[in-house]
Parts: structure tokens; C-alpha cells; sequence
């Protein structure tokens, strides 16, 4: 099948991370079909305007090739608009009754694209069919997941071009995005993260040989470290505070691509969410994930289904394997909570800074099977284009 028009539905609920997976997504399946007419319709259009610097809060506009249309607009013009032969749901949003009736007559496919997990049941559910009452449109389930019997991660053509030159020129590009600051002799890495205490991370930093510098990314995580600034005193100049041996700077709010130039360009990135830590694992860096919170800790569930799948993936000798099992109870440790709050946590950050090259290698190992093997949209493509 080579469809000529997609639509894409987001809901946009969990900040910036449905919107950051929509967007790439939607501009990588027009990358892949740049003949098709692409679609995306969305409930909000605030966060659209953060993470594109071209977007705009109107009803209808284009952005590299895809067409964005305010929800509301879009249903009151359904008569103009019509359907799609591929419609997209993604993460169980709702699209409403009338487009469906229509699109059960003239549609063909119905990709109910679901969250990213590692869990090994998304294996078994990947590309289940939906029955629904229509001979002509299909309906199946679409699950991204970190192995390759699941849907793949998204990873866009865009990024993987980019993120080689990123890395080669850190100084380069850090300078493009920080001109102010000195960055010379001194490990860089970003912290983005939800409210958390950031104690023992400080105390682990001040005492390694080297600098570092902390880029502070998003308004929860400055504010989880102006907790601890609260109780110690620092140098400051503005945005940029000096605690001991560590450089601390605010970072303002920075577009997906300026985003992952900087993640490419610096040495490790702490990071949370699904769109981010995709990035992140993709570079090749040492990471840290603060994983979204859940009930009942659930999301430690999810966690530990990652790391099954990332141990299961990467080949390594008795040294990296001994490096693995402590790097994954930091992660562990990191994520290890009930709440997200201010409390002192119990992780050790030593193993992530004394280890730094062996992680280093892991992670890269890690990248390089994902790059090979787990491409979200290429997975997409065969699928569609065997139907």
C-alpha cells in the first residue's frame, strides 16, 4: 500500500511530551512520503508554538511539509477537510464519532499507535487487529518497545544526521547555544528532570577531580536545585551559580532541534519522559532517566523492563557487566519513589562519574542496536507497504 494522505490525532495532555513524539513523528512519515498529503490535528496548540519556533496559534498552518490543524477548527470544516486513507491514533486519543463514520467507509488503515515499554507483552500485542464494524478499514494496535519484535523506537532521519556532528563538535556548538560560558576543561552534561533532591549528586560532583557543569533544563528541575541553594550558599552571576566545583546555569526553553544538538554535543544528559530519553539513549552518552510517576510505583515496573531489554541487547565483557549491574541500581535508586518531592533519595551517584568511560561504552553499544534494529517509522513503512 502507498497511501496519499495520512492523519495524525494527538491529544495534547502530559506537557510537551505527546506533542514532542507527534511532532517528530509526523515529520518523519512525511520524510518517508513526500508525496502524501500529512495531517497532524491537535487539541492544543500552546505547546506546538514552544517546541517550533515557527508555529503559530492559528487554525490552520504548515510546518515541513505537514499540515497542523486546530481540533475544533478541523471538526466544525469536516465537510472541507474529509478523511485520510491512513489515520493515526496516537496514544488512545479520541477522534470524533462523525470522522470515524466516514472514515469506516473511505479509509483503509486505523494505526492505533500506543506508548513507548519495554514490557515483553507489547511484543505479543504489537500489530493485533482491532475488529471493528467496517469491510474496508483495519484497525490495528501499533507498540513501540526497545526490542525488535516490537514497533521500534522513534528515531528521525533528521536527528541521526546531525547528532554525529554534534558530538565531534561539542566546543562548536555549545558555544553556538551558550556563547557566555566557559565550558573549557570541564565535564558538561543537562539535568531534566521532575521535582527531586539533587543532594547527593552535588556532594558526588564536588568531589571528583574535574569541573563539571550542570545546563539546568525546564522549570521543575531549576527549582528542584534552588531547594538545595535555599540551605547553601554559592557564587552567583545571573543565571549561572558556582557551587564548589560545579557550574550551575538555568537554560532557557530551547526548540526539539536546538535540544538535541545540545544533548549530542555535552558529555552525559540526565533526563525524563519518553521523547527524551529516546534522544538520550540514541547519542550514545551516559544517561540517567527520571521516569514518569505512576501509581502504586508502577513505573518501576517499566523501568525494570527497559533494563531486561537493554541488558538483553548489548554484548559485554565481565567488566562491563559488573559496571551494568551497579549503573542500573543507580537507575534504579533514581526512580525509586512514591512521590515526586524534595526528599533526599538514597542513590549513589560514585558508579556513574568513576565508571564514566565503561557506562560510555555500554551506551554506546546500547545506541548502536537500536539504530540498527528498532527504527519506529522504517518498522512502520514495511508494514504498511506489505499491506
Amino acid at each position: 500500500m502507498i497511501p496519499n494522505s495520512i492523519d495524525i490525532f494527538c491529544d495534547v495532555i502530559d506537557n510537551y511530551g505527546d506533542i514532542g513524539v507527534v511532532y517528530r513523528f509526523s515529520k518523519e512519515i512525511k520524510n518517508l512520503y513526500p508525496k502524501a498529503r500529512v495531517r497532524v490535528i491537535l487539541n492544543k496548540l500552546d505547546e506546538l508554538t514552544r517546541i517550533n519556533p515557527f508555529a503559530q496559534k492559528i487554525n490552520h498552518q504548515n510546518i515541513n511539509g505537514v499540515l497542523y490543524i486546530y481540533e475544533e477548527f478541523f471538526k466544525k470544516n469536516f465537510s472541507q477537510y474529509g478523511v485520510s486513507d491512513i489515520i493515526i491514533e496516537a496514544f488512545g486519543c479520541n477522534i470524533f464519532d462523525e470522522y470515524i463514520e466516514v472514515a469506516k467507509k473511505q479509509s483503509k488503515l486505523w494505526i492505533n499507535l500506543e506508548y513507548l515499554s519495554g514490557e515483553e507483552w507489547v511484543e505479543d500485542f504489537h500489530l493485533n487487529e482491532s475488529i471493528i464494524d467496517s469491510k474496508t478499514l483495519k484497525k490495528i494496535f501499533y507498540m513501540p518497545g526497545f526490542s525488535e519484535k516490537s514497533g521500534g523506537i522513534l528515531m528521525d532521519t533528521e536527528f541521526l544526521e546531525n547528532k554525529d556532528y554534534s558530538k565531534s563538535h561539542k566546543e562548536e556548538v555549545l558555544r553556538q547555544y551558550f556563547p557566555y560560558l566557559d565550558f573549557t576543561n570541564k565535564r558538561v552534561g543537562t539535568v531534566f528532570s521532575y521535582e527531586k533532591n539533587f543532594d547527593n549528586l552535588l556532594e558526588t560532583l564536588n568531589n571528583q577531580e574535574e569541573e563539571t557543569f550542570l545546563i539546568l533544563m525546564g522549570e521543575k528541575t531549576q527549582k528542584s536545585f534552588e531547594k538545595f541553594f535555599e540551605k547553601n550558599s554559592t557564587e552567583d552571576y545571573i543565571n549561572l551559580k558556582k557551587y564548589g566545583k560545579i557550574y550551575l546555569y538555568n537554560a532557557k526553553f530551547f526548540s526539539q532541534e536546538e535540544y538535541d544538538s545540545i544533548i549530542s554535543a555535552v558529555d552525559f544528559n540526565f533526563t525524563r519522559g519518553e521523547d527524551s530519553i529516546v534522544r538520550a539513549i540514541l547519542v550514545g552518552k551516559p544517561f540517567l532517566w527520571h521516569i514518569y510517576l505512576q501509581d502504586e510505583k508502577f513505573h518501576m515496573v517499566k523501568l525494570r523492563a527497559f533494563l531486561d531489554r537493554f541488558r538483553e541487547s548489548v554484548s559485554l565483557d565481565d567488566k562491563e557487566n559488573e559496571v551494568m549491574d551497579r549503573y542500573f541500581k543507580l537507575l534504579e535508586d533514581y526512580n525509586d519513589r512514591e512521590t515526586n518531592s524534595f526528599e533526599k533519595g538514597k542513590e549513589d551517584y560514585q558508579v556513574f562519574f568513576q565508571e564514566f568511560d565503561t557506562i560510555k561504552r555500554i551506551c554506546e553499544k546500547y545506541s548502536q542496536f537500536l539504530i540498527e534494529n528498532c527504527n519506529l517509522t522504517k518498522k512502520l513503512y514495511k508494514y504498511i507497504k506489505e499491506i
